[in-house]
């Protein structure tokens, strides 16, 4: 079975996609609204270009959900809070502490400014800078942890480690709707297969898969490539589980076979680099993300 993405569109009077299919936030609509996923400073204009095109009303945006600190889900945050003040930030609690770190975020504004060099991009949009800096969270959210917006549309929080060990994800029950970001696996375009995302910490993935399970799902939104609906949507958990589970056996029975660690990662590196998701990563950044993936999966961490 192939699954169905979606293409950019309005897929509700509640869900709106904007970005584009590789770097992707949600505007949920209730009485207010909040965007979820916070995206990358070189995706600001066709942002700021979608939300006019959809006559949407800034005020009306109360707050922000980041999925975890990795900079292609939070780089156009400090953009949003300079030209949008009245915005709250949501995250999980690892992801607020990451957040006020001199560390990471030296680390993501490095990354960014890389990036918009490379697509020979200006560093602000309409006078206001694009730099990343310190996100002040106002909401540390976990397991159960919820946000009425009104009419109708509350959004429930599960903290889903295992890809980061920040990662929040978000879901909308009246909606039967989940946003896991990088969570779970992505269907890899035009096949039936999953690519797992395990990065950090298999048994936390694992067991994110399996707290997941308990959800009934009638439509997933990724931050990177598009949404899933209907029995697709209501499968992709379980086959999820199944896929992580399998990979493990796979990573485990080939260390088996080589006996040594380089050449597994190099293997597996080599793999994910091949695929449009990962196009973008530079070599030394997969390798060292499939180092931790491996060992992790071996139980060496």
């Amino acid at each position: 079975m192939a699954f169905i993405t979606q293409d950019l569109d309005c897929i509700s009077d509640h869900i709106l996609p904007l970005g584009s299919r590789n770097i992707r936030m949600y505007l949920v609509r209730g009485e207010s609204f909040a965007l979820l996923g916070g995206g990358v400073p070189w995706m600001v204009q066709r942002l700021e270009t979608q939300l006019d095109e959809h006559g949407i009303d800034r005020s009306r945006i109360r707050c922000l959900v980041i999925s975890h600190v990795h900079h292609d889900h939070c780089g156009a945050v400090p953009y949003l809070l300079r030209r949008y003040p009245h915005l709250e930030v949501i995250a999980s609690d690892y992801g607020a502490h990451l957040l006020s770190k001199s560390g990471p975020v030296e680390l993501i504004g490095s990354l960014n400014r890389k990036t918009l060099e490379a697509m020979n991009l200006p560093g602000e949009y309409k006078g206001m800078s694009l730099d990343f800096e310190p996100i002040p969270v106002s909401l540390r959210a976990g397991d159960g942890d919820s946000l009425d917006l009104g009419g109708g549309i509350t959004l429930r929080f599960y903290s889903t480690p295992g890809h980061s060990r920040c990662s929040l994800s978000t879901y909308i029950p009246e909606l039967r709707a989940l946003f896991p970001a990088d969570a779970l696996p992505f269907p890899e375009p035009g096949s039936d297969k999953l690519t797992v995302t395990a990065s950090h910490d298999y048994d936390d993935y694992v067991r994110s898969l399996e707290k997941l399970l308990l959800l009934p799902i009638e439509l997933i939104g990724y931050e990177h490539g598009g949404m899933i609906t209907g029995e697709d949507a209501a499968m992709m958990i379980p086959k999820s589980l199944a896929a992580t589970l399998q990979q493990r056996r796979r990573i485990r029975d080939r260390y088996d076979e080589l006996k040594d660690l380089d050449r597994l990662v190099d293997e597996l590196a080599g793999k994910y680099q091949s695929l449009e998701l990962y196009s973008m990563v530079s070599s030394d950044v997969m390798r060292a993300t499939m180092h931790r993936m491996v060992r992790s999966a071996l139980g060496m961490v």
